[in-house]
């Protein structure tokens, strides 16, 4: 359904709706980490990471998202995994999404734990719907899903949920060291992202490994010329 989007489009105005709607599509996943935070249950893995990182160094959580955001696009890099638009799409809008909606703040109070417990599960969902929403794309993963697929294509025993878990594991752990707030978010998140993003893709029929991901020169040479 969403490549209908630019199915029909030259080259280059396909090129131009996939990185509207990966930026669009980061502001959505920028909401579910600002739900997350509102819990205020415990911090998911790589939220965590963000959080230990804006304790060590004076910057707000969106900064610090984007700082570790473009350091993984090296890691990648190093790893051979294509870096496209949308992986440096990622790195920047999700760290400003998150960032913006802390500033606006539309959710009133909570008190509740139930009512917590209910945002933070929400929130896992629309993180797993907006992995599929931008990697559909093909502009090549975020900086932290193009990690995850990397090491997915080096365990193709693994299900991805699984190699999902195991990375936030490890993840948790630095931030632990960190300072970061770990709680009942956290637990859920570790153990449950992974199951989510599971049931999210199979119920989407996506194989995000199946996905032949392009190189940012690709696009902005599509973009230059518009040909393919």
């Amino acid at each position: 359904m969403i490549e209908k989007l630019w199915e029909n489009l030259s080259p280059r105005n396909s090129r131009i709706v996939k990185m509207l709607w990966s930026a669009f599509t980061m502001f959505f996943i920028g909401f579910g980490i600002y739900l997350q935070i509102e819990a205020d249950i415990g911090f998911p893995s790589w939220n965590a990471l963000n959080q230990g990182f804006s304790i060590v160094f004076p910057i707000t959580y969106g900064t610090a998202s984007i700082t570790i955001g473009l350091s993984i696009v090296a890691i990648d890099l190093l790893m051979k995994e294509p870096i496209g638009a949308g992986t440096l799409i990622d790195a920047v809008c999700v760290g400003l999404g998150t960032d913006f909606f802390s500033m606006i703040d539309p959710l009133p109070e909570m008190n509740s734990l139930f009512a917590k417990l209910i945002i933070f599960m929400i929130s896992l969902f629309i993180l797993s719907i907006g992995q599929y929403m931008y990697m559909i794309t093909g502009l090549s993963c975020g900086p932290r899903d193009a990690f995850t697929v990397a090491v997915g294509k080096r365990c193709r025993k693994i299900s991805i949920g699984t190699v999902n878990n195991i990375i936030s594991a490890i993840v948790l752990t630095i931030s632990w060291a960190m300072g970061a707030t770990i709680g009942i978010g956290t637990v859920i998140s570790v153990f449950g992202l992974g199951m989510v993003m599971d049931w999210t893709f199979k119920m989407v029929r996506f194989e995000p490994r199946s996905i032949t991901h392009e190189s940012i020169g690709k696009t902005f040479k599509v973009l230059l010329t518009n040909k393919e």
